[in-house]
Parts: C-alpha cells; sequence; structure tokens
C-alpha cells in the first residue's frame, strides 16, 4: 500500500516523527535532517519505529515537491 500512495506522489520526502511527551497524553514532534528518495521510504520508517533505543510512535512522510504530508506510518505502539 505504501508502494501505491508514493506513486502518486513525488518526491523527495521528509519525515516527521511522533514521539511521546513527558506528560501522559501529550506527544512531541521533531523533523528529521536530510531527505529521503522514494525506494527507501519504507525501510527507514521501519528502522525508526523498531529500535529498540528510541521511542518513535509515527513518522509522517513529508513530499518536498508538493509541500504536503502524504502519508503517515504508525507503529505496534499506537498514541
Amino acid at each position: 500500500m505504501l508502494t501505491n500512495i508514493l506513486d502518486r506522489h513525488r518526491g523527495p520526502y521528509i519525515f516527521c516523527v511522533v514521539r511521546p511527551g513527558k506528560k501522559p497524553g501529550f506527544y512531541k514532534s521533531e523533523w528529521l535532517k536530510g531527505s529521503t528518495e522514494r525506494e527507501d521510504v519504507g525501510p527507514e520508517a521501519l528502522a525508526l519505529l523498531t529500535d529498540p533505543r528510541d521511542t518513535v510512535l509515527q513518522v509522517a512522510v513529508w513530499s518536498e515537491r508538493e509541500a504536503c504530508f502524504v502519508t503517515v506510518i504508525r507503529g505496534e505502539k499506537d498514541l
């Protein structure tokens, strides 16, 4: 399904990750530096979500050319 979405939207892409905040029920987001090409979006997002040293809950994918979010990839840990 991710491939279908990325076929319809042009990259390169930037990630915005969501992590739990300090208070329960609050979250913080962070734009990651650097851009990602279409074929690397899935593997890189999966690596961020499954890294045991990090607390990433979601990876929002932003298309630089279209200037909009094209999808959000969620991990097993839900908001």
